[in-house]
């Protein structure tokens, strides 16, 4: 990349270690534990490296398995397109979204996590220099790079929202968008918020599914006579207690809809040193 401000390679560390990664030829491979960071920039044709699964191994292990296959990630990515109640949603989530970064004035660097497809990268590439997209899933990467670019630069790098191989504060902000009820456990839940944090220097949204909103409470009622599995919830206070440990503060938590959906959109600002 010609912006060297902005280029991911300045941000990187080791996942493992967390020794800082060196830069030119050498990129992407720790000198110390020689550990592997599959990265790549726009008009680097590097190798995204498959067999490092180090960081993946380290995510919910029945998520790091979905949409491995490219098949897959395509059929994932198609059906938001087909559906038209997704595309409703979709639409929803890009105003929500659009109207979150704005209030956090413009980025120079943005991490989109997990990207996906890049149903998201629209709504976020105006506001930031630089998009980073990264995902734990290699075939949403390459559907991403064939389906999903936009005019702002862009880098992909194939990582686990648990062990994000970047730098403390080594971007701006960073959105996490239907990740979280995803995570049967607790601990993994609260493990990733603290992670998108460390990385931020400014502020993370990541939405999470209202353990006290109007469809999961339905779902609660009903469960004793459909037996329907729970769903994987956070509570705002929850969030709230996430974000004052890691220095930042709960801002809003607007609803995806307040009785179709029990997504919600958590807006994390860092305070000011």
């Amino acid at each position: 990349m010609q912006n060297d401000v902005t280029s991911p390679q300045k941000r990187v560390e080791c996942p493992h270690c967390h020794r800082e990664l060196p830069r030119g030829k050498d990129a992407g491979r720790c000198p110390l534990c020689h550990a592997s960071l599959p990265i790549e920039e726009e008009g680097r044709p590097d190798t995204i490296d498959v067999n490092n699964k180090q960081v993946a191994a380290r995510s919910s292990e029945e998520y790091s398995q979905n949409y491995q296959k490219d098949q897959a990630a395509a059929t994932y990515n198609v059906k938001y397109r087909a559906c038209w109640t997704k595309r409703m949603t979709t639409r929803r989530e890009h105003s929500l979204l659009d109207r979150l970064l704005r209030s956090q004035g413009r980025s120079k660097v943005l991490l989109d996590l997990p990207c996906g497809g890049g149903r998201l990268s629209s709504p976020m590439a105006p506001h930031t220099d630089l998009l980073i997209e990264a995902d734990v899933a290699l075939g949403q990467l390459r559907y991403l790079r064939e389906h999903g670019r936009v005019s702002t630069e862009q880098a992909w790098m194939l990582a686990s929202g648990f062990q994000i191989p970047l730098c403390d504060a080594s971007v701006d902000g960073t959105v996490c968008v239907r990740l979280t009820h995803h995570l049967p456990k607790e601990a993994e839940r609260q493990r990733l918020v603290r992670e998108l944090l460390r990385v931020s220097k400014r502020f993370v949204i990541v939405t999470f599914f209202d353990y006290h909103s109007v469809k999961n409470t339905l779902r609660r009622l009903s469960r004793p006579f459909n037996r329907k599995s729970p769903k994987s919830t956070m509570r705002v206070e929850e969030l709230r207690r996430l974000a004052e440990e890691c220095g930042a503060r709960l801002v809003e938590y607007p609803a995806l809809s307040l009785m179709w959906s029990g997504h919600r959109y958590a807006l994390m600002v860092k305070d000011k040193a």
